[in-house]
């Protein structure tokens, strides 16, 4: 069975996503695999992408709230969270 777009996005970010669908933001999407394919995916949708995570297969992306739920909808598509950046302690 495969999740809806709405099981690959927390509910608040999602939420957050329909009322700000024009917002531009950073992401990162989680994938099965990163490929070409894939990529040119992202970048149609009006993503551009960041950096490539190879640890585990991600995007880091930017692109509006609105290009983010239509990707969502990819089969490939594992997750999609805000990107947040990180700090030592």
């Amino acid at each position: 069975m495969q999740n809806s777009p709405q099981d690959k996005i927390s509910p608040e970010f999602w939420s957050w996503l329909q009322q700000h669908p024009n917002a531009s933001l950073a992401a990162i999407i989680r994938t099965e695999t990163l490929s070409p394919e894939i990529e040119q995916t992202v970048r149609d949708a009006g993503c551009s992408i960041r950096r490539r995570l190879h640890l585990l297969p991600s995007l880091a992306v930017h692109g509006s709230a609105s290009a983010l739920m239509k990707l969502a909808a990819e089969p490939w598509v594992q997750r999609i969270e805000p990107d947040q950046g990180m700090r030592a302690l």
